[in-house]
């Protein structure tokens, strides 16, 4: 959906195209596919979840989360409703546990500390239960660094399997009065990982962008490893080297982002500020900026961006007022289809008013040297009308609607 008409020009000169990993790139149906727990990586279709710190992690993940899953409908995030459904798959009814424990206070999940904890009442015990970037959380737990190198390593390894991760641990509390200051001396549960498959026309999409000599950029709050290995599937990453954390860019200035950016394909763990500086970069480069996004922290990035492609299933709705057009089905695809059509427009655009400048200047031609030679015109101004109504009309209607190739 164009909302802005300036982007159908625009799509036709984009050289940079920056995307969101999770439901563009990749099908956004999160399975969960393994637990980590008491040093132990278990698959989920032979996890046993009545032994004591299984069913503690499942019922977390449960808890420390907003999504709704009833009657076919999912409402909340896709991580999120992945943990519900994998719950329901085993008898752990949300409603019920939500009921049994329910929720006294909470600090909601923000996109520079990647973490939520929410407080519930555990048989008579206040408990604050955490969860978060694997990476981030370890840092706020109360391990020895034998035991984050062990789980460290875990991490790394289900990340090279393109698995997205989530950690989990908990505290017990005396006050429900929390603040972020609380999420530290945490008590390790363990990980669960979840896999979001990447989409089938995606590879055949950034394939096609590479060869019409767009660049794809991967933008994602993923972990580096797991959005390496999904990028790596796809066609955008060729070289591991290729992918950066969004903290490497905050020792960076201006002039030397600049520099930066075109040596890498892949960024992760991004903040909003990161997105900004990373389109600001390419833009500095001369290059046209195509940039995706769903949330409300995405809308300036998009604003900044010279054609803000908004997400129409998943994005909110100050993200769809502050881009220029909007995908339907959420699709990467989409936009490469997006940017054919715009090539196709600017060209049918450059061959109409090349045909039409072609005869009207062939006709001053005619007309000027006929009048220094002869002194009288060679055609009277019915027949220039005439001439110009059949030789400049429908011909070029005719190129202005010429399809675009494939």
């Amino acid at each position: 959906i164009i909302r802005k008409l300036h982007a159908v020009e625009g799509l036709g000169s984009v050289s940079v195209i920056c995307s969101d990993k999770t439901g563009t790139l990749t099908q956004n149906k999160m399975t969960v596919k393994k637990f980590y727990v008491d040093n132990e990586i278990i698959d989920c279709e032979n996890g046993n979840f009545d032994i004591n710190h299984q069913k503690r992690l499942l019922l977390s993940s449960i808890l420390c989360n907003d999504a709704v899953c009833k009657d076919g409908k999912e409402i909340g995030d896709p991580t999120e409703t992945a943990l519900v459904n994998f719950g329901l798959k085993y008898n752990f009814n949300f409603k019920y546990i939500r009921e049994k424990y329910p929720r006294i206070t909470e600090i909601p999940f923000d996109s520079d500390r990647k973490l939520m904890s929410t407080v519930h009442n555990v048989n008579g015990v206040l408990t604050m239960i955490t969860k978060g970037a694997a990476d981030i959380l370890l840092d706020r737990m109360n391990l020895t660094d034998s035991e984050k190198s062990a789980i460290s390593e875990i991490t790394a390894q289900l990340s090279a399997q393109g698995l997205r991760l989530l950690a989990f641990a908990y505290k017990e509390i005396e006050s429900a009065d929390i603040s972020v200051k609380n999420e530290s001396d945490l008590t390790f549960m363990g990980l669960i990982a979840m896999m979001d498959p990447p989409r089938e026309e995606s590879k055949a999409a950034v394939a096609e962008c590479i060869s019409a000599g767009i660049k794809p950029v991967m933008i994602t709050g993923d972990h580096k490893v797991t959005a390496a290995a999904i990028a790596k599937e796809i066609g955008i990453l060729k070289d591991y080297s290729e992918a950066a954390e969004g903290s490497e860019i905050d020792s960076l200035t201006d002039e030397q982002l600049k520099e930066y950016v075109p040596t890498k394909s892949v960024y992760a763990r991004v903040s909003p500020e990161h997105k900004i500086r990373i389109v600001k970069a390419w833009q500095e480069r001369g290059n046209i900026v195509a940039m995706t996004g769903d949330g409300v922290n995405d809308a300036p990035a998009l604003k900044q961006a010279d054609i803000g492609v908004a997400m129409g299933i998943t994005g909110t709705e100050v993200s769809k007022d502050a881009a220029s057009m909007v995908l339907a089905d959420d699709n990467f695809a989409t936009i490469v289809d997006a940017v054919r059509e715009g090539r196709g427009i600017y060209s049918n655009i450059k061959k109409v008013v090349g045909y039409l400048l072609g005869t009207n200047i062939g006709e001053v031609i005619t007309v000027f040297t006929a009048m220094m030679l002869w002194h009288k015109t060679p055609l009277l101004s019915m027949q220039l009308l005439w001439i110009n109504l059949v030789t400049d009309s429908l011909p070029a209607i005719a190129l202005g609607m010429e399809a675009v190739a494939v």
